[in-house]
């Protein structure tokens, strides 16, 4: 039939509105009465679709809902489009098992992600005189579809019906990300090239408002804030830049807030995702992030270097009996969140999340958005997105995390001594060489480059 089952259909439109980037071209495979152009032509996508049966393409105006319509049998149909995604949407039932096999072979290697929706053990033949809607697999179960179609997975299902991606929908099993304005970009590109001396894993690198950084960026993330006074200053007709951000600075928070919406972004293009700070340089053990991350629905900050943080004679505890005066205490107020089920602080440096995430990151996005924490950052979030996301790890008690793992400045021949340790205020070093991630904060290049040739990378 040209309709078919509603269940999992508004979980669907939103995977696809976070997988599937709105510039991306759609396939829709015998589309029926274009369920799936409904769903999704007004976000922007383009869609091409195919349908055998005349009479549907009249009476559904089928040629009105997709940017091209070819009326063609799908087993026939040959395209020299690249498309990002083919939807195979209660369409396997009504083919042979060869078939059906070969098509899905067909797409997977042109490239494509697949996303197949099919109707559990259900008989049906020919209707209203169309004998394509005859199903030549009545039998199918999950089981019967994990036999068969071992490209694909359970994406949503029930009892009636599921829904399949193939295996490799995601275009990377993980990356790292990095974020950076035009005055850090060099940073970030020292960093980059730091990461790929010891690992082949993707990166992906934001540009905030810049876009002509020679080929490097893979995205443009654009925010109309200005942010390259709070790093750089003019010293002698040089530009110098900034040791510390002023966290004040209610463009600097604007800017610091974009972390959760880039990784959201970012995880449609990777599995798993690997924040790291664009003024880092990374150590042989920095792939070890990933091993932490075992799918669960919070990201993993890395531990933080103090568990109370002070700022302009703000903040601290004497001891967990008496929080009231922390630099959290305000958020917490706000948000009705008890702070006094803390147990670490951690840090936004340096986090990894995976596919389960999305809805803490749109918390955390949402909160930093909040109408009063805009009308006084200072107060509420002195230190900007890492205050918030504090806030929500207690509100959620989620306790777990990355360990420590780097050290603030460029030091050589580190003493491990089995614990973290400070060796001066905010310099602390991770307890086990393995747990050495990133050498982090350094602003001068040609120390960078000095210190690069020292670890020879």
């Amino acid at each position: 039939m040209p309709t078919s089952y509603s269940f999992f259909k508004q979980e669907i439109k939103q995977f696809i509105l976070e997988n599937i980037p709105s510039n991306s071209s759609i396939l829709d495979l015998g589309v029926g009465c274009g369920t799936y152009s409904d769903m999704l032509k007004k976000y922007g996508y383009y869609m091409e679709g195919v349908e055998i049966h005349q009479p549907y393409i009249v009476q559904y105006d089928l040629c009105g809902k997709y940017d091209q319509l070819h009326n063609e049998n799908l087993l026939e149909f040959n395209s020299y489009n690249h498309y990002n995604l083919v939807i195979m949407g209660d369409v396997l039932e009504h083919l042979s098992v060869s078939d059906a096999k070969a098509m899905i072979t067909k797409y997977l290697d042109k490239g494509s992600n697949l996303l197949v929706a099919v109707p559990f053990l259900m008989e049906q033949g020919e209707y209203e005189g169309n004998t394509y809607e005859t199903h030549l697999q009545p039998d199918l179960t999950p089981e019967i579809m994990n036999e068969r179609y071992s490209e694909l997975e359970l994406l949503y299902g029930n009892n009636f019906y599921g829904y399949y991606i193939n295996k490799n929908f995601w275009y990377d099993d993980k990356a790292f990300v990095l974020s950076t304005d035009k005055a850090y970009f060099d940073l970030a590109k020292k960093c980059i090239e730091s990461i790929r001396k010891y690992t082949d894993t993707p990166i992906i690198l934001y540009t905030i408002n810049d876009n002509e950084e020679d080929g490097w960026a893979t995205g443009l993330w654009d925010l109309n804030v200005n942010v390259i006074n709070w790093v750089a200053t003019e010293v002698h007709g040089f530009t110098e830049r900034k040791d510390f951000i002023d966290r004040a600075d209610l463009d600097v928070y604007k800017l610091l807030i974009q972390r959760p919406k880039i990784m959201l972004d970012a995880l449609k293009y990777a599995k798993v995702v690997a924040y790291v700070d664009a003024d880092s340089i990374a150590t042989k053990y920095a792939q070890k992030m990933f091993d932490f991350y075992h799918d669960q629905s919070y990201p993993l900050f890395v531990h933080g270097i103090y568990d109370y943080l002070m700022i302009n004679g703000r903040g601290g505890a004497a001891n967990s009996n008496d929080l009231s005066g922390t630099l959290e205490a305000p958020i917490c107020d706000l948000f009705n969140i008890n702070q006094y089920t803390r147990k670490n602080y951690r840090q936004t440096g340096y986090f990894v999340c995976g596919q389960k995430t999305k809805a803490f990151l749109r918390e955390w996005a949402w909160m930093t958005e909040h109408p009063e924490i805009l009308k006084n950052t200072a107060y509420f979030v002195p230190f900007n997105e890492e205050t918030v996301v504090n806030a929500l790890l207690w509100k959620l008690n989620i306790t777990e995390s990355l360990p420590y793992c780097y050290i603030n400045g460029l030091h050589k021949n580190l003493e491990f001594k089995g614990q973290p340790y400070f060796i001066a205020d905010w310099q602390k070093i991770p307890a086990i060489e393995e747990l050495l991630w990133f050498y982090h904060g350094e602003k001068d290049i040609n120390k960078i480059n000095e210190f690069i040739e020292y670890l020879k990378l």
